[in-house]
């Protein structure tokens, strides 16, 4: 009888208080950022630990995964897939410092897609072809962007109406859609996710994939080297920061398979304030599927089977973001479930599925009642200090979603009025395991950063583009529609037709010095 009561006693303690226990992060400030240290990072999360001295680059692999990180970069590979950071890596001769920012908003989503902030049911896509009508996009002596975002948005549209999915595109046709129009059309169905699809334009050189979320508040876009004032303000976007991140982790390591053994072709998962991505109230993400602009993308780009397969592959992340935010189960395509169950390709749409209502956070704060007993040591001439709650952290809830009422499921909404990415050896097997006392049920216990001033001279820095910018090298007069094995698909009737009214002239128009709209 004893034996079984100090039995029960044991397995309370390890299912019970341990995961409840804070974790002790060794917390820093520098360049008036804040930072937490390696050694406490990888502690948390699980990963092998050793002191990077004399060395550039710290590689590390434990069970689930791997990453590699390098001093002064922000370019980081997590499990093979590139990410750029909010801030680089910093630190001196006993430790190297990673941004608060970015283990809140990068690495937790990714590492631990369990723990995001509202998990729901995700019922469908809104697709979102880029460009259309009167606005070209980039353009090839192929053929133009708008062209090939359409096509590859009705591929992408059967694949996952296959997989079970409700899906609405922004346009159906050849019109010009203004970027705020398209967020609003989101707008009408919440419980889904975003998708915009574009094709990339820039110097003859440039070339491979890369997949845009949001900023998140407090941090400069991926192309911008000023934090401007615009940068500090709270986007709706903002409300999901995390299930941005982890739906563009998610689909962008699928659209790298494309380039099997390219990694120059992998030009990361980065952010950005595009107008169809901040002003969105659903998870959101602009992929970008290639270059136009490079003599050899483009021939590829205008070739129908590569739609085909880029489709299927925004497809397999889009179907594990869905699967991983709730209660659905659905066959990628290919045929495999998430655990490589064997399962029919396509299958006949499933019953409707409730939402289910938000979870807490997994992102816990501390409680503004429980003041941290703190410690205060020194890494390489930066305050570091290791905080620890006196009490379990109660998780921080999600503040209610906007849920405009809905039209009828697939019905049309009211209308309203670079450099390549560098190349990173793989990661080694690490023996010199530092003990991990994280559990997967801890809670981050991490404050959000605070906001940051605005960079010096920020305000003459040119202001950021609502749309990635367009560059035109070979203009085609008219554009030449996609080519394609099959005929175009016709327009169901239950998918939304786009607006046809276009708006008063505004400052989100095309003009030939931002280039054209996405």
């Amino acid at each position: 009888m004893m034996l079984k009561a100090c039995l029960a006693w044991a397995f309370f303690c390890l299912v019970v208080v341990l995961p409840v226990r804070a974790f002790d992060w060794e917390t820093a400030t520098s360049n008036g950022r804040e930072y937490v240290s390696l050694r406490s990072f990888c502690l948390f999360y699980g990963f092998p630990y050793s002191v990077p001295n004399g060395n550039d680059r710290f590689t590390s692999r434990n069970a689930a995964h791997s990453i590699s990180l390098k001093i002064g970069n922000s370019d980081m590979y997590l499990d093979g897939v590139h990410y750029v950071m909010s801030f680089p890596i910093e630190g001196g001769g006993n430790d190297w410092l990673v941004s608060r920012m970015d283990v809140i908003k990068l690495f937790e989503p990714i590492i631990r897609p369990s723990e995001v902030s509202g998990r729901h049911t995700i019922r469908g896509v809104v697709i979102d072809a880029g460009h259309g009508g009167t606005d070209n996009g980039a353009t090839s002596r192929l053929g133009a962007e708008k062209n090939y975002t359409l096509d590859t948005a009705f591929r992408l549209q059967k694949i996952l109406r296959d997989a079970g999915l409700k899906v609405v595109l922004t346009r159906s046709n050849d019109v010009f859609v203004d970027l705020y129009e398209r967020a609003h059309i989101a707008s009408l169905y919440p419980d889904y996710a975003f998708v915009s699809i574009h094709f990339n334009s820039a110097t003859p050189e440039a070339r491979g994939l890369e997949t845009y979320c949001l900023s998140p508040r407090g941090a400069a876009s991926t192309s911008s080297n000023y934090l401007t004032r615009g940068d500090i303000q709270k986007l709706p976007g903002n409300d999901y920061d995390t299930q941005n991140i982890l739906l563009a982790g998610m689909v962008h390591s699928e659209i790298i398979k494309l380039n099997p053994g390219d990694q120059s072709a992998d030009r990361g998962v980065k952010r950005a304030r595009f107008v169809v991505i901040k002003q969105n109230v659903l998870p959101a993400i602009l992929v970008e599927g290639g270059f136009v602009s490079n003599h050899m993308e483009s021939q590829r780009v205008d070739q129908s089977s590569y739609r085909q397969s880029l489709a299927n592959a925004i497809a397999r992340g889009v179907i594990r973001f869905c699967n991983d935010m709730g209660d659905r189960n659905m066959s990628l395509p290919g045929g495999s479930r998430d655990d490589n169950e064997e399962a029919p390709i396509s299958k006949p749409p499933p019953k409707a599925i409730p939402v289910a209502p938000a979870a807490p956070s997994g992102l816990a704060h501390d409680s503004p009642n429980v003041k941290p007993v703190a410690t205060t040591t020194t890494l390489s001439g930066t305050t570091v200090s290791t905080h620890k709650s006196k009490k379990k952290n109660k998780p921080a809830t999600t503040p209610p979603a906007v849920t405009p009422t809905p039209p009828t499921a697939e019905t049309p909404p009211p209308s309203s009025t670079p450099p390549a990415a560098e190349s990173t050896p793989p990661v080694p097997a690490t023996t010199n395991a530092a003990p991990a006392t994280s559990t997967p049920s801890s809670p981050l216990n991490l404050t959000e950063p605070a906001a940051p001033t605005p960079t010096p001279g920020a305000e003459k820095a040119p202001a950021e583009p609502d749309e990635p910018p367009t560059v035109n090298i070979y203009p085609t007069t008219p554009a030449a529609p996609a080519k394609s094995s099959a005929p175009a698909p016709s327009t169901p009737a239950s998918t939304p037709s786009a607006p046809t009214a276009t708006p008063p002239a505004s400052t989100n128009a095309p003009s030939s010095s931002e280039g054209a709209q996405p």
